[in-house]
């Protein structure tokens, strides 16, 4: 019980950090992209009027949301009786 205990905890911690990385993407892609381009210089500044850049970095963001709802569905499956 312990150990599923932590595979538990890992796979919270995992579906959180999606979950919170995809909502500030999609709420604030300026801040995001800017935050990535002062951290990692992968992604060019997002100013104000780039619509582009932001409808991508939203659009990203609700990649991962989906990604985090799949994820879900998929620990659901084992979970539910008959398992895998």
């Amino acid at each position: 019980m312990i150990r599923a205990l932590g595979a538990v905890l890992v796979y919270l911690a995992m579906l959180g950090a999606w979950v919170a990385v995809g909502l500030f993407m999609v709420i604030a892609p300026l801040r995001f992209g800017n935050l990535v381009n002062e951290s990692f210089g992968i992604f060019p500044a997002v100013r104000a009027g780039d619509w582009g850049k932001k409808l991508f970095l939203r659009l990203l963001g609700l990649g991962l949301l989906a990604f985090a709802a799949r994820f879900v569905w998929g620990i659901r499956q084992l979970f539910r009786p008959g398992g895998y």
